[in-house]
């Protein structure tokens, strides 16, 4: 989500750049009032339903389908008011900057349709960014708990068998997953594989997300890893947690 956050402020600080270079180059004066009373009315019952309709979707709806909506509507929103601008008054060039916000607001959109729906495997995204060699990981310690519950019943192992780290790394790097936006999600039951000397020192496993590299990813399909993490046969100890 940071990730997503730090480039749509880039974005929108882009396009009040753009729009100021665009009124000193041209020497545009600064933005009015909606031309008419009408479009006040239009504004502020756009406004206000906007307002209502994100704070619905925020309590009640995932948070990606929040920013979508919210995203999508001021997309056709700045579109409407530099048709209009355009339309009645088109020689004061304020469309110009209805329309360069609008082109902001249509790149965010499509970035986060495409990193929501873009689905890669764990493998690529520990290649990609470096994470962790699995080749060199000598011991594993895995961790079992329900993050959201009571901890009293947690338990732990340290794994030094190097065929059976070979084995959860090969089963883990054959999930396909795609970036989460949600920020309060229900993990319900854990697996933390903890590792040393590594760029990356945990991997959080649910049976619907995994987190790595400090990202939160929604597992698409088969979950074989939890599966195998659920089934190994191992002595588990108490945790002192």
């Amino acid at each position: 989500m940071s990730g997503i956050s730090i480039f749509s402020t880039f974005i929108l600080l882009g396009t009040q750049l753009a729009n100021y270079l665009i009124r000193q180059h041209y020497n545009i004066k600064e933005e009015k009032q909606p031309i008419d009373h009408k479009q006040k009315i239009i504004k502020r019952i756009f406004l206000s339903l906007l307002i209502l309709i994100v704070t619905l979707l925020f309590i009640y709806s995932t948070l990606q389908l929040t920013l979508l909506i919210a995203i999508g509507a001021s997309i056709f929103y700045t579109g409407y008011q530099s048709l209009v601008e355009y339309k009645y008054a088109q020689e004061e060039k304020q469309y110009i900057f209805h329309f360069v916000r609008m082109i902001g607001f249509a790149i965010i959109f499509i970035s986060i349709l495409f990193i929501t729906q873009r689905i890669i495997s764990i493998e690529e995204v520990v290649q990609d960014e470096e994470l962790f060699d699995p080749g060199t990981v000598e011991q594993l310690e895995i961790e079992n708990y329900m993050r959201n519950g009571d901890r009293s019943n947690e338990r732990m192992i340290t794994i030094e068998d190097s065929n059976l780290i070979n084995r959860l790394f090969n089963t883990l790097f054959t999930l396909e997953v795609r970036e989460s936006l949600e920020v309060n999600v229900d993990w319900e039951e854990i697996y933390s594989l903890n590792m040393q000397d590594q760029p990356i020192y945990y991997i959080d496993v649910s049976e619907k997300l995994i987190n790595i590299g400090y990202t939160t990813y929604e597992i698409v399909g088969e979950n074989p890893i939890y599966e195998l993490l659920e089934e190994m046969e191992v002595d588990w100890e108490e945790s002192a947690y």
